[in-house]
C-alpha cells in the first residue's frame, strides 16, 4: 500500500529497519526487542498483501510449525483455571507467533541479510564488553551478578550464537578473516569467564554442528564415512568418561579403621556424622588441631584463629583448603602446602578448586554437587542439583498428565503442587518449572504437545542439514542445547532470539530452495 503512495518499494526498506532493531534489541533491551516485533507485524498489515502471504505460508514448515503451537496454547485455555497465568504466557510467546510468520510472509532482500547480523555482532560486542569491564571495576565473584543486558543463562546463548556468526563471516569473506578470529576469540572467551554451564553445553552442540556442515562439504564418501564414525566414537567416548568421572565415589564414605593418632602422635578429631565433603574429600576427619595450630604459626604471620574479612576464621578455612587437597589436616599435611597455598589460606580462599582453570574448576564443582546431592544435600544454591529437583518434578506430573497435560495456564500451580506432595528440599522461592523446554510441552499440552514440539526441532535440524546451512544448523543445535536444560521460550529475550533466528534460518532456506530451483 505504502509502495504506491511513495513511488517506490518502502516496505522492503522498512521490513530491513524492523529486523535491525530487532537483532539490536535482542542483545541490548527489551523495549527494542518490543518495536521490533510491532514493526514487522505493523509492515506485514500495511503492505496487505495476504494472498502472497498466504501462498508462502502454506509451504513452509515453521509457519505450521508457529500455527500449531498457538493452537494449541489457546486449546489449553479451556482446561486451563489460572486464565491470568495462561494470558501472561501468551503474550510472553507473542514474538514467537509474530517474528517468524512475518519474515516468511514478507522476506528482506538478500542484500539486507548481511547488515542484520553485522547489527546483531555489533550490539553483542558493546554489551559483552560493558559486561566484562562492569564486572572487573566491581571484582564480582558471582557470574550471575555482570550480566546487566538479562537472564546470564540467555545472555550465554547469544555469546556463543555470536560465535557461529563469526565463523559464517569469516568462511564468508577471507579479507577480513583476522575481525571475525578475534570476534571469535573474545566470545569464547567471554563463555568461558562467565562459567554458565547452558553456555558450555551451548558452544559444545555448537562444535558438533560446525563437524556437521564440514563434513557435508566433503566429496569422499570414504573420507565422510570415516569421519563420521571417529566423530561419534569421540563422543561416545567423551560422554563415558564425564559420567564416570561425575559418578559420586562410594569409598569417601568408608570411615572404618580410621587411625587415632597422627604420623607425628597428634590426637586425631574424626566427625564421620557430618557428611561434608570439599572437592571430593571428607573435611571433619583427619584433624589434629594442636598439631596444625603450631605448624600453620610457623608458616604464617596470620594467628591461627583470627577472622579474616570474609568472616571467617582461617582454622576453620585452613581445614576445607587441605581438604579439597585430600591431605591430612596435621604437620604431614602441612608441609604438603606451598606458600602459594599458605597465601591462599590467608586471603580467605576455601579450596584450592578455586585456582584451577576455568573448565577444571566447574568440573570440579559439578562433580561435587552430584556427591553432596547423591548423599541427601540440600539442592538449593546448585545449580544443576536444583535443575535435577525440576526435572524429578516434572516427570511426575507428566506420568499423571501425559495425555492432555494440564493446559496453558497451569504449569507453575501443578509445579507448586508437586514440590508440597513431595516434601522437597527445594526452598519455595525455587519452585520453579521444569527448566527443560521439552518437558514443560509435554506437561502444558500432553503428549502431542511434546511430539508437535520435539518433532519439529530434530525436523528443522534435518532440514538445515540437507541444505548445508551452517547458520541454520548452528542455531537449530543451540536451540536444542538450551531447550534441555532451560524453558528457553519462557522469557521475553529467550522467546525473541528463538523466534529471531527461527525466522532469519527459514528465510536462507526459502532463498536456498529458490536458488536451487532456479539451477534445475
Amino acid at each position: 500500500m505504502l509502495d504506491r503512495l511513495f513511488g517506490f518499494k518502502i516496505h522492503d526498506y522498512l521490513q530491513a529497519l524492523g529486523l535491525f532493531i530487532l537483532a539490536v534489541g535482542v542483545p541490548l533491551n527489551k523495549v527494542l526487542m518490543s518495536i521490533g516485533t510491532i514493526w514487522l507485524a505493523a509492515n506485514l498489515l500495511l503492505k496487505a498483501d495476504f494472498k502472497t502471504y498466504w501462498n508462502t505460508w502454506k509451504q513452509n514448515l515453521v509457519f505450521w510449525f508457529v500455527g500449531l503451537t498457538l493452537a494449541l496454547h489457546l486449546f489449553g485455555l479451556f482446561y486451563s483455571d489460572d486464565l491470568s497465568y495462561a494470558f501472561r504466557d501468551l503474550n510472553t510467546k507473542l514474538p514467537l507467533f509474530v517474528i517468524p510468520v512475518a519474515l516468511i510472509a514478507y522476506p528482506i532482500q538478500k542484500h539486507f541479510f548481511n547488515l542484520i547480523l553485522y547489527g546483531f555482532l555489533a550490539a553483542l560486542m558493546i554489551t559483552s564488553i560493558v559486561n566484562i569491564s562492569y564486572m572487573m571495576s566491581n571484582e564480582l565473584e558471582d557470574y550471575r551478578e555482570f550480566s546487566l543486558f538479562g537472564s546470564h543463562i540467555r545472555y550465554s546463548l547469544l555469546i556463543v550464537t555470536g560465535v557461529l556468526i563469526s565463523i559464517y563471516f569469516w568462511m564468508k569473506n577471507s579479507k577480513l578473516w583476522f575481525v571475525f578470529m578475534a570476534f571469535i576469540a573474545w566470545f569464547l572467551y567471554y563463555t568461558l569467564i562467565s562459567q554458565v554451564l547452558s553456555g558450555y553445553i551451548a558452544l559444545f552442540f555448537l562444535f558438533i554442528g560446525l563437524l556437521i556442515f564440514l563434513v557435508r562439504k566433503f566429496q569422499n564418501l570414504w573420507l565422510k564415512n570415516t569421519t563420521i564414525i571417529v566423530v561419534l566414537s569421540l563422543l561416545a567416548v567423551s560422554g563415558m568418561q564425564m559420567y564416570r568421572y561425575l559418578q559420586p565415589n562410594r569409598e569417601v564414605l568408608v570411615f572404618e579403621n580410621l587411625p587415632e593418632r597422627s604420623e607425628a602422635g597428634g590426637l586425631y578429631y574424626h566427625d564421620t556424622t557430618l557428611l561434608w565433603f570439599e572437592n571430593g574429600n571428607h573435611i571433619m576427619s583427619f584433624i589434629s588441631g594442636e598439631e596444625l595450630k603450631s605448624s600453620w604459626e610457623k608458616r604464617s604471620e596470620i594467628r591461627f584463629g583470627t577472622q579474616l574479612q570474609n568472616g571467617f576464621k582461617v582454622d576453620d578455612i585452613l581445614v576445607r583448603y587441605m581438604a579439597s587437597k585430600g591431605i591430612t589436616k596435621d604437620s604431614v599435611g602441612m608441609l604438603q602446602m606451598t606458600s602459594s597455598d599458605i597465601e591462599n589460606v590467608e586471603n580467605g580462599l576455601s579450596s584450592i578448586v578455586y585456582t584451577y582453570g576455568t573448565i577444571k574448576q566447574k568440573s570440579a564443582e559439578l562433580k561435587s554437587e552430584v556427591l553432596h546431592y547423591s548423599l541427601g544435600g540440600d539442592p538449593d544454591g546448585n545449580s544443576l542439583l536444583q535443575r535435577i529437583e525440576h526435572w524429578k518434578a516434572g516427570a511426575s506430573i507428566i506420568s499423571k498428565n501425559w495425555i492432555f497435560g494440564v493446559g496453558t495456564g497451569d504449569v507453575q500451580a501443578v509445579f507448586n503442587e508437586e514440590y508440597k506432595n513431595s516434601n522437597t528440599q527445594l526452598d519455595e522461592n525455587n519452585w520453579n518449572r521444569t527448566h527443560n523446554q521439552f518437558m514443560t510441552f509435554w506437561i502444558a499440552f500432553g503428549i502431542l504437545g511434546f511430539i508437535l514440539f520435539t518433532g519439529f526441532w530434530f525436523l528443522f535440524l534435518w532440514k538445515n542439514i540437507r541444505l548445508n546451512n551452517l547458520i541454520g544448523i548452528g542455531f537449530t543445535l543451540i536451540a536444542i542445547a538450551s531447550f534441555l536444560s532451560e524453558d528457553t521460550i519462557e522469557t521475553q529475550q529467550g522467546v525473541t532470539y528463538i523466534a529471531l533466528f527461527l525466522g532469519l534460518c527459514s528465510m536462507m532456506n526459502m532463498q536456498a530452495n529458490n536458488d536451487k530451483i532456479g539451477e534445475d
